[in-house]
């Protein structure tokens, strides 16, 4: 029996699906948010790999974006800066700075990312 009540619909266990693949690093999923297009979530996610001995595309956009690493060890560089990143580290990027990251280890670096636009943007 399928439920009427609205926090049920709109509520659960976020699906992803293929969104594009970076140059060289691997694939990337976009988040399907249960949320109605009547009242958006404020911000969207995706999550992303990229193989040992490669980066993902350097990004630079519009959004403000929150990367969390899941595994594995990689070499960050934004804006004229660099910094390793490890599994539960996260990092913050505003809107306009250039961000990359290069997969230094052995194993697949996984992330999640969760951006969004400012308001007025």
């Amino acid at each position: 029996m399928q439920s009427t009540n609205p926090a049920i619909i709109t509520s659960g266990v976020v699906t992803f699906e293929h969104w594009y693949d970076f140059t060289q690093g691997g694939p990337v999923h976009r988040a399907l948010l249960p949320f109605p297009s009547t009242a958006p979530a404020p911000f969207e996610v995706a999550r992303w790999s990229v193989a040992p001995n490669t980066s993902n595309d350097l990004d630079v956009h519009r959004s403000r974006e929150v990367w969390i690493i899941v595994s594995g060890t990689g070499t960050l560089t934004f804006a004229n800066q660099t910094r390793v990143l490890r599994a539960g580290d996260v990092a913050a990027f505003d809107s306009g700075v250039p961000h990359q990251i290069t997969n230094d280890g052995p194993d697949p670096l996984l992330a999640v990312s969760v951006y969004w636009l400012q308001a007025g943007d």
